[in-house]
């Protein structure tokens, strides 16, 4: 799975910036990503046996889901990625190279699956969905941060153009690729609020709900597997 010109985007984005990517993710957030995390942490379980933080990038999850669950795995499509990951050295967190659309795990292994601005990226939602509950098990709980498009007409207005104007130009200048087709394209693709949950109910899942932030800025989105 070595990255080449058929690799998708968004991988071959996050190998470039591997090394740079939480201070990346920090800088063109303007800092407010730890502030979406923090949010994205309280609503998963005080505590649990096995979690897997589906696209685990450099692992920024693991310090708090280690204090948390009895096991952490991280999976990943981009091995640079993973490797800043290993950096982290927790003992009770292993790490998987393997692609979210057909993760390399046997039904019902998790408590809790969490997807940190990862969701967007993958080139099928749906099916990306549905693998993870499938390894998740009976009455467990998914849990996803994504960035989201404010309800707001003249918030939304704003926050697009702040978008395409500030953000993606200085994402474009850490990554050092053309990142703007993907990037925009994917937080306008995106499946949003109620969308998202009426496919958490085809797939399964129950008690499907968001919660919004800084107003719709970013969404955290939680279902159960019944």
């Amino acid at each position: 799975m070595e990255a080449n010109k058929n690799t998708p985007l968004g991988v071959r984005i996050f190998d470039r910036i591997a090394d740079k990517y939480e201070f990346t993710a920090k800088f063109v957030s303007f800092g407010i990503l730890p502030y979406w995390l923090r949010n994205l942490i309280k609503t998963l379980p005080s505590e649990g046996e096995k979690i897997l933080d589906i696209a685990c990038g450099t692992g920024i999850l693991f310090p708090e889901l280690s204090k948390r669950f009895d096991y952490v795995v991280g999976l990943d499509y981009s091995l640079p990625m993973l490797k800043q990951a290993q950096k982290k050295g927790l003992k009770n967190t292993s790490l998987v190279r393997g692609d979210a659309l057909k993760l390399p795990f046997k039904e019902e292994t998790f408590s809790t699956v969490v997807i940190s601005l990862g969701l967007r990226h993958f080139p099928d939602i749906e099916t990306a969905l549905k693998e993870a509950h499938r390894v998740l098990k009976k009455d467990g709980t998914i849990h996803i941060l994504e960035v989201g498009i404010p309800k707001n007409p003249l918030l939304r207005k704003l926050f697009l153009l702040f978008l395409k104007r500030v953000v993606l130009p200085l994402g474009k200048l850490r990554a050092k690729e053309d990142v703007y087709e993907h990037l925009f394209g994917s937080i306008i693709n995106f499946p949003h609020y109620e969308e998202l949950l009426k496919l958490f109910t085809k797939l399964g899942f129950s008690q499907a709900q968001y919660k919004t932030l800084m107003g719709g800025i970013a969404v955290i989105y939680t279902a159960r597997k019944v």
